[in-house]
């Protein structure tokens, strides 16, 4: 099967670019042929060298609202450059990528598959809704996510359920030795109580939340750390970045909080966590930064929102909490002081809750057959054992 991807920017910003890639590296492991189309290079570009037969940038996916008619032309040329590649499917990550998308499947008679990784805005610009009827078929990655877009264009009778699954030979518990070179590498001492965000830097993600937590639990534990590894949303302004780093702080008050920014590799962090914190304000459609630490035998607290409640189950649900109540997160985060000592079968717990349910395999097999039910290349049964 020849797919081809498209993506905005080849980076560790956010867990959509992860997830894309790794997918996309599984189906060409799988023997598929994977071609890309993006916007803009990345850390990510050189991974994206060892999976991609080709690459192909383009100005934009995207027509705008200041040039429509110059910035449609830019992206119907963009996808005529493309249109050689004569996919079997056009395999996209954001809904903002569909005006292209839907344009390089005119003009080459392939379906387009919608990998829905986001909620649906409230305003949805005109010529994204446009395009949503031409999607074949449309992947959501939690329950949550495929409810908030059941009123939209997109066709409710072709949306397959398949929630994000990450690769579990790499996120795996770490013995107590490495947890203890990472703290000493941080200089954290083995009996503070580390707390670990990682995500983007955003208001979305509820880390005015976090802070004003850090504080209480600065002032209510003896020994508190919270480390945050992330970066701003692409695009942001610096300056803006800036600000609102430093509102946080002044939030955070006297707590110590080690910002150590984005991470390729964020396992060794993982590791060496007590507990992670996702206090998303959003609706988080299904979180990597979850998952992952799940997979690693790190307990999460997380906000009752979005596909959150899809992830933490099987009794790890009494870790979910109201959005916005930072009194909530701190009872969370208290309550599992010393839990290795205190607890020791948690880490286990956490591990088999998502081992098998959220492997990268059973995402990959339903990714492939989703787009192998709807390429022009060949007839394929339906997918109802998906549905």
């Amino acid at each position: 099967m020849r797919v081809l991807t498209v993506a905005n920017q080849l980076g560790s910003w956010g867990g959509m670019e992860r997830s894309q890639l790794t997918v996309c590296r599984a189906l060409a492991e799988r023997g598929h042929r994977i071609d890309l189309v993006y916007v803009d290079a990345g850390d990510f570009t050189e991974e994206w060298r060892q999976v991609a037969d080709s690459m192909t940038t383009v100005a934009s996916t995207l027509p705008r609202t200041r040039a429509p008619l110059t910035t449609s032309y830019a992206v119907l040329e963009a996808a005529q450059g493309v249109r050689d590649l004569q996919p079997d499917v056009i395999y996209v990550y954001r809904y903002l990528d569909l005006p292209f998308a839907s344009a390089v499947g005119r003009l080459t008679r392939a379906p387009v598959v919608l990998h829905l990784g986001l909620p649906e805005p409230d305003r949805l610009p005109f010529v994204i809704r446009r395009s949503l009827p031409t999607v074949a078929m449309t992947l959501a990655v939690s329950y949550d996510t495929a409810a908030r877009w059941r009123d939209s264009p997109l066709l409710a009778d072709s949306v397959v359920v398949v929630h994000t699954g990450i690769d579990m030979d790499i996120y795996t518990p770490a013995p107590a030795g490495e947890r203890k070179v990472t703290r000493r590498a941080l200089g954290i001492a083995p009996d503070t109580l580390l707390a670990l965000f990682a995500g983007r830097i955003c208001p979305d993600k509820g880390l005015d939340v976090l802070m004003e937590a850090a504080r209480r639990l600065d002032a209510r534990l003896p020994r508190f750390q919270l480390v945050v590894a992330g970066g701003p949303t692409f695009g942001t302004d610096p300056r803006e970045a800036d600000r609102y780093r430093n509102e946080l702080e002044a939030r955070a008050g006297p707590a110590d909080i080690r910002w150590l920014g984005r991470q390729r590799d964020i396992v060794p962090l993982i590791a060496a966590a007590d507990v992670a914190v996702a206090p998303s304000v959003w609706a988080e459609p299904f979180s990597r930064s979850v998952i992952e630490p799940l997979a690693c035998g790190v307990p999460v607290v997380a906000s009752a929102v979005g596909g959150n409640p899809e992830i933490l189950v099987d009794g790890l649900d009494r870790f979910l909490v109201p959005p916005r109540d930072p009194g909530a997160l701190v009872e969370a985060i208290v309550g599992l002081e010393g839990w290795r000592d205190t607890e020791p079968e948690l880490g286990d717990r956490c591990r088999n809750a998502v081992v098998d349910r959220l492997a990268l395999g059973r995402e990959v097999d339903t990714v492939e057959a989703a787009l192998a039910s709807v390429a022009r290349y060949r007839p394929v049964d339906p997918l109802e054992t998906y549905r």
